[in-house]
């Protein structure tokens, strides 16, 4: 598709063809109608209007195809700069846009564009001439500071009718020409006025995004395909310019444009946060269950029975791995069980101790236990009422790869219900973390 930027000093507000005839677009060119084909044999009689209508129908497809599945915006290039002599004019880069309407935007080369003069007042006829100039109380002329004004770069699609040709059998004695291709070109305004669809853009970028992944992947649009408004596409906004001072970089924002992530663009983008991840993160183990009820009350007898025992026939509290983990890295250090004691009287402080215990791992590598002491429960913890907390510092707790065990013990709630729970396998996508939890030990009341 060639792009109108033939001329660069004409037009001071856009960049159209010099030597071709710019049409306007038809202002309802956004709507897609219904599609009908032609359908074609042997012997039809082939008029303007079917062949049109040919590719009108093949324009309409590939316009749907952008604003249903793609959007709109810019894709590639486009960026707006300085010029390196003039100081008048600004430079577009070539790049690459589709419009709200569908409509592919090209431009090959660099497009030059004027900067539009700003208006000059003309003198009052009726007022009395002065030949001095304005002075103040000194007498020192007053030097009137330049106006600055704020422009807006944008580009939008048009039509160029080239190269004419006579009709041969025209209604008009054969003297009427119509051109014999229609260029899809580009015109460049620059505006002082904001584009109609910039705040559009502005609240997109700015509107609240879902946090819910699973919910933003099940959502589908309810306005599909978007309407468009033929909008003339903003590439940067130039702050604070006056009209023959030089142009910088910092006067230039190109970030007003709304873009259209092109799949490279977005293979990037993946490849980006895939990078930043935790490399491991897939592949961590994690804690599959443990061999009790988290926050859940036992008598004495219970917890000596379940998780105690004796010297010759020891439990414990297990801890499940879905992988084989290193047995160094289980030990009293990094499996313990703390002791809560509830005093009789509310005012008296609580006793925090670690009950003696040892650690032992499971022959396939995949399970702990923490063991207790039974004479310590026996001589101590007989007639109290108290908690046991249980903590394993999975960053000292590593696999057979050596990565420590994803090991967070994470609250959510049930689906079925909305109740509360812990999630297991444990984890929150991070190697290490600690492993939390406990049970309650009240004697009757």
């Amino acid at each position: 598709m060639p792009s109108s930027n033939r001329n660069t000093s004409g037009n001071p507000t856009s960049a159209a063809a010099s030597a071709s005839v710019a049409v306007s677009v038809d202002s309802g060119a956004c709507e897609i109608p219904a599609f009908c084909r032609s359908n074609f044999y042997t012997g039809k009689l082939l008029t303007e209007c079917d062949l049109t209508r040919e590719q009108r129908y093949l324009i309409d497809k590939l316009r749907l195809h952008y604003v249903a599945l793609h959007g709109w915006g810019v894709a590639c290039g486009l960026m707006v700069k300085p010029h390196p002599q003039y100081a008048d004019r600004l430079v577009v880069t070539p790049g690459f846009a589709v419009d709200d309407c569908g409509r592919e935007i090209r431009l090959l080369k660099e497009c030059v564009v004027l900067f539009p003069k700003p208006p000059q007042s003309l003198p009052d006829p009726c007022e009395p001439e002065f030949e001095d100039e304005a002075c103040d109380e000194s007498g020192t002329g007053i030097e009137i500071e330049p106006e600055r004004h704020n422009y807006y770069v944008c580009i939008r699609y048009t039509e160029c009718r080239e190269d004419f040709m006579p009709v041969v059998f025209s209604d008009c004695c054969n003297t009427s020409k119509q051109p014999n291709r229609i260029s899809e070109c580009a015109v460049i305004d620059i505006l002082t006025d904001p584009p109609e669809c910039l705040g559009e853009i502005q609240r997109h970028k700015q509107r609240p995004r879902e946090e819910n992944c699973h919910a933003l992947l099940e959502h589908t649009s309810q306005n599909c395909p978007p309407s468009g408004k033929e909008c003339c596409i903003p590439l940067a906004l130039v702050h604070g310019y006056v009209y023959g001072d030089s142009l910088t970089e910092h006067m230039i924002d190109n970030r007003v444009r709304p873009h259209m992530p092109s799949v490279p663009h977005l293979e990037a983008l993946v490849r980006c946060v895939m990078e930043h991840q935790p490399k491991h993160g897939p592949h961590l183990t994690r804690i599959s269950r443990v061999h009790w009820e988290h926050d859940r009350e036992y008598r004495p007898r219970e917890f000596v029975h379940e998780f105690v025992g004796t010297h010759e026939a020891p439990r414990g509290f297990l801890v499940e791995f879905d992988k084989e983990v290193h047995e160094q890295g289980l030990n009293p250090r990094t499996f313990q069980a703390t002791i809560v004691r509830h005093p009789y009287e509310g005012h008296e402080a609580r006793r925090v101790e670690i009950a003696p215990a040892r650690v032992t791992r499971g022959e396939d590598g995949r399970h702990c236990s923490l063991h207790i002491d039974p004479e310590y429960v026996r001589r101590h913890l007989q007639e109290e009422n108290f908690d046991v907390i249980l903590t394993l510092q999975c960053d000292k707790v590593i696999d057979e790869n050596g990565i420590p065990v994803d090991g967070n013990l994470l609250a959510g709630v049930r689906e079925y219900d909305k109740q509360y729970m812990l999630r297991f396998p444990t984890g929150n996508g991070t190697p290490g973390g600690l492993f939390e939890s406990w049970i309650r030990v009240r004697r009757e009341r």
